[in-house]
Parts: structure tokens; sequence; C-alpha cells
């Protein structure tokens, strides 16, 4: 059987020479350049304070370095398929992950705050174009009986690049130099390429299609200026004129890109994927699961460093077990979807995720590391279980020729998701901080069981301490305070993860809109084979 131009054949014969079949070659391709941008997504995190002191630049300014690569990412990200198809997917591969790779050198040579920042924005720029060419791609070398186990393997970087990021680079601004930050990615990058030239197969370009210019425009517009308004909500909050303007163009532009889009014979980004309903059901459930897990993952962090006082090497030594746990259960995973279908596997999935999270919106100030390290690992078996099989089953309802439009769509929308989510989360915790904070310290009189321990507080201060009444006073207060703070944050964080809660039992329910048992390859829909896509 003869493989059409510039795709992959499902049957992935044998490498020459009787090696590794060339669906395994892929995934060993691929998979080191996509742990690489993935890690690069949360490494910078820990080193800002000092990129901050290195070039002298305040926070706001310094937070760009994180700013400009996750906007430069949102807009790459729904030009990947026109790409692909204009210069071929191992072309553009080996390039993105080439500019990556010297942007990363530029990174850590830079002179002064704009090269940081000009490097970084080329650095999510050629990475936001790897996601969805390694998903597509991934998805087209392996046989459809095979595609839940790839895709098991793939969610192994998704997840272990963010956990290994602030672990990785606070060790590394702890003992050496900010600059070996992003020199960590120089070796693996130049390997990740010499084996992507060496073994991906070349395809063959397209040359007769047109550039969506006006598509391109609207997505940089809505993308970029919903993802920046989003990522100033932490700071500025929702009520400021900054975040609701930027927000507000930004998905204004979204629904005129979305309404543009329909409308063209060769769009950047092809919305009419939404009439089939399978791709439909599983982005919906992709991007409920993305507030209930991605939303929920940014806030232990927080917990463990602000709260329990681990460096950021601890921490990530702590969220290991989860990263792990997620590396064994992807594949099995992926492939039991193989074998009875997403719809249990997923289901299965979001309960344990219900049960964990209801457990971790029960975390106080004691609560053992060695109980936070199981429940991170169950968190992990159900990441596992639900995080790939949706995304598979949504490619798997798309036609061939359009699985990098649908990969990017997917990823593009994800993203701005997964920006809503966080920053939504984020206010609550901030909020309702506050509120508790309030509501505790009303607490504090004088025969209320707070008020008792302030006044023993305060007895033990003189006792012990030698120091006069009035100064025992204030220094017991102030340290009530930062009591009453503490468990604040606490219950803010509580709060936060019961609305993750809520996120994740719908999840469970709209699980069961995914398809049972496999049959083989799936189908397409048929009205969009009718109408030519």
């Amino acid at each position: 059987m003869v493989a059409r131009p510039g795709a992959f054949p499902t049957a992935a014969p044998r490498a020459a020479g009787g090696g590794l079949a060339y669906k395994w070659l892929v995934l060993l391709v691929l998979l080191p350049g996509l742990t690489v941008f993935l890690l690069d997504v949360t490494v910078v995190n820990v080193a800002l304070a000092t990129l901050g002191s290195a070039f002298g630049v305040g926070v706001a300014t310094v937070q760009w370095a994180i700013t400009g690569y996750s906007l430069a990412s949102g807009i790459a990200t729904p030009m990947a398929a026109y790409i692909e198809t204009r210069f071929t997917m191992k072309r553009v591969w080996v390039v993105a992950l080439s500019v990556f790779t010297l942007s990363s050198v530029l990174c850590g040579l830079a002179p002064a705050f704009w090269v940081l920042i000009v490097a970084r924005v080329l650095q999510g720029f050629s990475g936001g174009m790897m996601l969805p060419l390694a998903v597509s791609t991934l998805y087209q070398a392996f046989p459809p009986a095979e595609r839940g186990q790839a895709m098991g393997f793939f969610a192994i970087p998704i997840v272990a690049g963010p956990a290994l990021g602030p672990t990785l680079g606070g060790y590394i601004i702890t003992n050496w130099s900010w600059r070996l930050v992003f020199f960590i990615n120089l070796p693996i990058g130049i390997a990740s390429v010499l084996l992507a030239i060496a073994f991906l197969r070349p395809g063959q370009a397209k040359l007769g299609q047109r550039f969506d210019t006006v598509g391109a425009i609207l997505s940089t517009l809505a993308f970029g200026a919903t993802l920046y308004g989003l990522s100033r909500v932490s700071e500025d909050g929702w009520g400021s004129f900054t975040v609701q303007g930027l927000v507000g163009f930004g998905l204004l532009c979204l629904f005129a890109f979305i309404t543009y889009e329909v409308f063209q014979d060769e769009p950047l980004l092809d919305m009419r994927l939404f009439a089939i309903p399978q791709f439909l059901a599983s982005n919906l459930i992709g991007w409920v699961r993305t507030i209930a897990l991605f939303g929920a993952e940014f806030m232990l962090p927080l917990y463990l460093q602000n709260l329990r006082g681990l460096s950021a090497v601890d921490t990530g030594i702590m969220l290991l077990p989860q990263g792990l746990s997620v590396a064994v259960a992807g594949p099995i995973a992926g492939r039991l979807v193989d074998r009875i279908g997403a719809r249990f596997v997923v289901m299965f999935g979001f309960l344990l995720l219900a049960i964990n999270t209801f457990q971790l919106s029960h975390l106080t100030l004691s609560t053992s590391f060695g109980t936070l390290r199981w429940l991170l690992i169950i968190r992990g078996l159900g990441l596992g279980c639900t995080m790939q099989p949706t995304q598979l089953t949504a490619m798997s309802a798309v036609p061939a020729r359009l699985r990098t439009n649908a990969s990017s769509l997917n990823n593009a929308l994800r993203t701005t998701v997964q920006s809503f989510g966080i920053a939504t989360l984020a206010t609550i915790v901030q909020t309702h901080t506050i509120a508790h904070a309030a509501e505790l310290s009303w607490q504090v009189r004088a025969h209320t069981m707070p008020g008792l321990v302030l006044s023993q507080l305060s007895s033990m201060l003189q006792q012990q301490g030698g120091m006069p009444a009035a100064g025992a006073g204030l220094a017991a207060m102030g340290m009530m305070l930062g009591r009453i703070q503490q468990e604040a944050t606490v219950l803010g964080f509580a709060d936060a993860y019961s609305v993750t809660f809520v996120a994740t039992v719908a999840a469970f329910f709209l699980a069961a809109l995914l398809p049972g048992r496999r049959s083989g390859a799936a189908r397409p829909d048929p009205s969009m084979m009718a109408a030519g896509h």
C-alpha cells in the first residue's frame, strides 16, 4: 500500500534494517522537543525575582518574561495548520525546534532585558507551532487501535514539564546562575533536531493554498488581547478598566474571527469542525476539564510555598509523585481507550479526581506531607485517565487532512479557557481570603476561644520573654493576625477547590457523551465529508 504524499502510513511499517517501527521513532523524536517547550513554560517562573535584580527592572516589567512567551505561543498556535501544509511537518518541526533552541541560548546570553524579552517571544512563537504539530503527527503515525496508547505517552511531558520546571529552575537559581535556566535547553534541543532530521519522513508541500490574512489578524487580536487581559487579573482585578477593555476587545475579535472563518473556503482554523457532534462534545468536556484540573494545579505550589514554607525545589519534589503517577497511568489508560473506548476510562478518571478534589478542599496547615503525597499520586492517576482520551476522541472524529487544523483549534481554545480558569480561581482565593480574615478577626473577643488564646499568648510573652504588658499585647496581636491570615488563606484555597470539585463532577457527567467501545478507525461526520471538510 502506498501512502498519500505528505501523510504517515497508518500501518506504521518497520524502519529499514529491522529496527524500531516508524511509529515509535516518531514518538521518540517528538517527545524530547515537546518536553523542552513545556518545561520552559514554568522553569522561568522561579527566576523572576532574580531576573528583576539582574536587569534592574520592576515586578510589572519582569513579568513580561512569562507574558511575552505565553502571548506568542497563543498567537502562533492557530497558524500551525497552514504553515505545516505550506512547508511540510518535518520542515516546520525542525525549524521551530531550532529557533526555540537558539532563542534559549539568546535568553541565556541576553545583555539587556529587551533582548531577553525578544528571545522569549521567539521561544513562545516557535513552541506554539510544535504542540499542535505533535498531536496530529502522533495520531497519524499510529494505527487506530494504538492511538490511545500513543496519546497516553504524550501525556507524560504535558505533566512532567510543568511539574519539573519549578524544581529544576529553583535548584539552578539557588546553586548556580539564572543563565543556566535557559542553557539546559541546548543539549536536548540539539539532540531533538538531529533526531528529527534523521528519522522524520519528508512530506510534500501544497503550494496552492491561500493564506487567510484576515483570519490571522483577527486571531492574533483575539487570542493576544484575551490572554494578556486574563494575565493581568491577578494583579489588577476583574474591575480594572485595563482588564475589562482587553478581555472585552479580545472576545469581540474572537466572535468576529469565528464568524468570518465559518464562511471561508480555506480558513485559518476551521470552525465548522464543531458541526461534528463528537468533536464538539469532546471539546466541551475538555474545557470543563481544563478549569477543573489545570486551574486547580496552580494552587498547590502556592499552598506549599506560601503556607507550608517549602522552597521552590522542595515544592517540585513534593509534586513529583503526581507526574510519575501520570507517567504510569497515561499509557495504561490509553491502552484501555483502544480496547473499550474513552467513555468509561474518562468517567473513572473524573470520579477519582472528584473524590481527590473534595479531599484537597479540606487541606489544613497541619495536613501531613505523607498524606499530601498520596493525594497527589491518586490525582496523577486521575489525570492520566482524563487528559488525552478526550483529545484523542475529538481527533478521531476529524477528517485526516484537517487533523492539524483541529489540533490547533483545540489547543488555542484550551489555552484561553485555562487562562480564564486560573484567573477566576485566583480571584476566588484573593477575595475569599479577605472575607475569611475579616470573619476570623471578628471572633477574637474577650470571651471567645481566640480571645482567650490571645490573652494566654500575651501572658506567656510577659512571663517567659520578659516583655512589658503593652509590648506583649502588641506582639501577641501580631502573631494572632498572622495566624488568622494563614487560616483565612487556607479557607480561600478550600473555596477555590470547591469550585473545581463542581467542575469535576460536571465533567464526569459530560464524559457520558463520549463514545464507548471503539470499532476500528473512527468515522468522520458525513455532513462534513459531503461539504468537502
